[in-house]
Formats: C-alpha cells, structure tokens, sequence
C-alpha cells in the first residue's frame, strides 16, 4: 500500500514539472472570462455527432490500495464518448459535468473550465450504425480528471469510436464520490529525508520511482483498464442497453497523455484485449521498456529543446532526460510490432492535453490548436490503420508530411527506417 502511494505521488510531481516550472503555470490565475464557453466549437471533427455520460463504478472484487480504509473498494469515475445522433438545437454537454468532485484550489485551471461546454450531447442517443463501434481507452495524465482529453475523445467518437476515459483514483485529483462518499490518499507513506535526496541525482531518483511504479501504480491501473473492459462487456451483452452488441473487443486500443501514455503501452503488453496503443508524451514510469510489446505502438511527444535541452538548463535535467529517452528507444527496439515515435516541434508537455486551451497561447511555441489539431490526425490514423485496418495511412507511411512533424518508424519485419 505504501509503495503505491509513494509510486503515484512522485510520478505526478515528475510528470508535472513542465507545467508547474513554465510560464503556463502562471497563466492558470487569469479570470475564467477570459475562456470562451463553447472553446471546443471551432475543433475539426469527424462526420459523426457525438454523445457524452459519465459514472461511477466501484469493483468489488478489489481493495483499494491507496487508502487505509480496509474495507475500502477500488472506486473509479468513467466518462465515454460515442458517435451519436440529435437534433441541432439540442444543449451541449458541460466539460466537466461533476464539478463538485474535484477541488479547485489544488487544480485551479478547473475554475476556468467550469462553464466551458462541449460539443457532444448528454446521454444522446447512439448512432444506428451497420457494425460494432471499436473501443479506445483513454488514460490521463497524473493528477487529472479523466475528462481532460476531450478534444482527442470527442474527435476520435466523432470518427466512429466509442471511447472509455478512466479516472485512475488516486492521481485525478477527486476529493469525493457521485454517492457522498469521499475520497483521500492517506495510506501515510514517509517520503525519502533530505539526507536520503542528498545521496542522489535527479535521474537516480527517476529510476527508483520507474522500479517503484513497474511493481505497484501500473499493475493496479492496468487492473482498472481490464475492469472498464469486463464492465463494457457486460453492458454490450445486455439487452436494452444502448451499447448492446455495439462494441467490438476484438477492436481495442488504449491511449494517454503524460503517465496514462505509459500506461497505454504498458497495457498493449498485459491486458490482451488492447490491440493498439498510443503514449502522448509520457515517460516510461514502467519495465516495458525491458520487454517491449507485440502490439502496434506510437509515441506523440515535444521537441526536446523546448523544455529540457535549451540553453542553461541543469546537466541534472538533461540527464534524467537522456535516461528517459533510454528507456524509451529500449522499449522500441524490444517491440515485436510497427512502432512510429513523432515528435512535433515546439510543442511542450502541455500541448497533449486539454489544459493548455484554458490558458493564454505563447508565441514561442506551436499553437496548441495547431499541435492538437496535428496529434488527432495521427492518432485517428494510428488506430484506423490498426484497429480498422484500413490501408492508407500517408502520414505514417511518409507519403504526406507535416512541416512541423519528424515521424520515425520501425516495423516487425525490416527494424528502424
């Protein structure tokens, strides 16, 4: 329980250091009339209407492990997307629609986004559809909720997907539950000393939380995805309910910004119904890296002098760097499957999610409608090519590029291009 908790409060703060160390940070204490409601409106979306809900799952079957409660259940806030059909004038959903649940002085950005609307309709009715809809599940980033992906879920169910965001408790940032229970990390772990930082480097302390994370955060959110998984099984074998027999497991994919990318990638590996899986600037907190993966992989990440590799930055930083970017090409060469890392230029860790659309653009990076915008298309590129199987795939392959975009690729059968 320790080591879990230990595990998920360092990868947040590790995860977090772009944003908290960057002028972005500063720019969360504007006023939220400086955010239009409909924010989402002028994103490029696929044919489909689409429809949003949220709830509230409890596994009985498992403790939760990051609270001292014994008799505590592993509890979980899950929000899908899916194409859909409605009239135009219908009301759009809110972006967050239990804002109660998560306190705003911890995550300020959230004061901005409370009245920002969606473009999806609440509990609007499925779309009548000749096939089954393949599944993507959608992993945040540590201490976010799991609606902060929404211009990537909203695009990809606009494309025929049903998408499964989960709110992993224990790195969302929830303080209580739909039913009035509440929720607090305090299984009481003691942090290293100072005398104990003192004896390593920033990068020694990297690898230690990637050991901690492989053997207790990962395994037990890898066991959530496999839960969300059962959970739409069974709704998908349940007569009368929108998803009956609309879902297609034998179609799955994961994806995830930050240490939810990680966990896609670790997922593709231990839960056999992913199939595919995409990690949006995520740093391996996971021994993937010492196995790879036989599943399709894709990394979507910053340029690395924007944050770490420019100018008077600490030989400390650049050395968890390099080791991170290790891991990463350890993990590619172990693959046994196509594998594209996509780096796109001067984009920072920020552009992967929704945050940086409740913030004013800085013009010494790539908008964040142009980054999010270019992420979309290879990740609907990524996951029809390998989910669909569709055949065309001209960014990935080469054939078309984007100025601001370097795509390596590696395959099963010929290794690095």
């Amino acid at each position: 329980m320790t080591d879990v908790r230990r595990a998920l409060q360092t990868a947040s703060l590790l995860l977090g250091v772009c944003l908290q160390t960057s002028v972005l940070a500063q720019a969360l204490e504007k006023s939220a009339d400086q955010v239009s409601m409909d924010i989402f409106a002028g994103d490029a979306r696929g044919p489909h209407q689409t429809g949003t809900f949220e709830e509230y799952w409890i596994d009985e079957q498992r403790d939760e492990p990051t609270t001292t409660d014994p008799n505590d259940k592993r509890r979980l806030m899950v929000q899908l997307w899916y194409p859909a059909t409605f009239k135009p004038n219908a009301a759009r959903a809110p972006y967050i629609l239990h804002p109660d649940l998560y306190p705003t002085d911890k995550q300020k950005w959230l004061k901005l986004a409370k009245n920002a609307r969606t473009t999806s309709v609440l509990n609007a009715p499925l779309l009548t559809a000749d096939a089954p809809f393949p599944v993507v599940i959608y992993n945040p980033g540590g201490g976010h909720p799991p609606f902060t992906g929404t211009s990537q879920t909203e695009y990809l169910a606009s494309h025929g997907y049903v998408v499964v965001a989960i709110g992993h408790t224990g790195l969302t940032g929830i303080a209580r539950f739909p039913d009035g229970s509440t929720y607090k990390l305090d299984t009481n772990d003691p942090e290293p000393t100072a005398a104990e930082r003192q004896t390593m480097t920033d990068a020694d302390a990297f690898r230690l939380e990637v050991e901690r994370s492989s053997a207790t955060m990962m395994p037990l959110h890898v066991k959530d995805i496999s839960y969300v998984l059962d959970r739409l099984q069974a709704m998908n074998a349940k007569p009368g309910h929108r998803f009956y027999r609309h879902l297609d497991f034998d179609r799955v994919g994961s994806m995830g910004w930050s240490l939810g990318g990680a966990l896609s990638l670790q997922a593709s590996r231990d839960e056999p119904r992913i199939k595919a899986a995409v990690n949006l600037d995520g740093w391996l907190y996971t021994d993937v890296y010492r196995t790879g993966t036989k599943r399709p992989v894709m990394q979507i990440h910053q340029s690395e002098d924007v944050m770490y590799l420019k100018p008077g930055q600490s030989a400390a930083k650049r050395e968890t760097l390099l080791y991170a970017n290790s891991l990463l090409w350890q993990f590619f060469s172990k693959t046994e499957a196509d594998w594209y890392d996509v780096t796109l230029n001067r984009a920072h860790h920020g552009h992967f999610s929704d945050r940086i659309l409740f913030t004013p653009m800085q013009e010494q990076y790539m908008h964040p409608r142009v980054a999010q915008d270019w992420t979309n298309r290879f990740v609907l590129e990524f996951f029809d090519k390998y989910l669909r199987g569709q055949a065309e795939a001209p960014f990935l392959s080469g054939t078309r590029t984007f100025p601001d975009a370097l795509v390596l690729r590696g395959t099963k059968q010929a290794g690095t291009q």
